[in-house]
């Protein structure tokens, strides 16, 4: 299979920008591990810019993909949302210690696209819960509240600056929330 010099590119970016950040590669950088110059990535890319959006654009096409596969495998509202979770937990983990730390520095705008886009996807819960529910697996609860509860509990506690005071991974605070939310926080007796 033949890949594309954008897709090299993006690969050799990726590798980069999740392991250092976005701040700290430079298309110098990029373009030495490709054995390319810098005119040849701008031909594909206008900047490093670019190339972060386009990033993130295929990290969210993998997700979607993801998504999609598994809701045509599984029947099942409980498996869905434990697969996806999990599979959520593992493609987003890397990039939140650098390069989304970075973004969310320096490209608001693009860390307000992965925040919105990262919403609509917990938002979808909603619906699993629903079907849940439908099927009995879930105890009646409004699925709208349930899904923002979750949402709530992500969107305060899954941010860089957050994870980074209360020296947690991603990982660990995202299953903590989904721990705390499908069991509570009582003891059963």
């Amino acid at each position: 299979m033949n890949i594309s010099i954008e897709e090299k590119i993006l690969n050799a970016a990726e590798k980069r920008m999740v392991r250092f950040g976005y701040r700290k590669v430079t298309m110098d950088e990029i373009a030495q591990d490709l054995h390319m110059s810098k005119n040849t990535i701008y031909k594909y890319f206008t900047g490093k810019i670019h190339i972060a959006e386009s990033l993130l654009i295929r990290l969210k096409k993998r997700i979607n993909h993801y998504q999609s596969e598994m809701e045509k495998q599984s029947d099942d509202p409980l498996e869905i949302l434990s697969q996806n979770i999990f599979y959520l937990q593992k493609e987003l983990a890397p990039w939140f210690d650098h390069f989304l730390k970075d973004i969310n520095y320096e490209l608001p705008q693009l860390w307000e696209a992965f925040v919105n886009y990262r919403t609509e996807k917990i938002l979808e819960i909603e619906n699993l819960i629903a079907k849940g529910i439908q099927k009995k697996e879930f105890r009646k609860i409004n699925p709208a509240i349930a899904a923002r509860a979750y949402l709530g509990a992500v969107n305060s506690i899954i941010s860089p600056e957050v994870l980074e005071k209360e020296g947690v991974s991603f990982q660990s605070a995202l299953k903590a929330i989904m721990d705390i939310w499908s069991q509570g926080i009582l003891l059963r007796k």
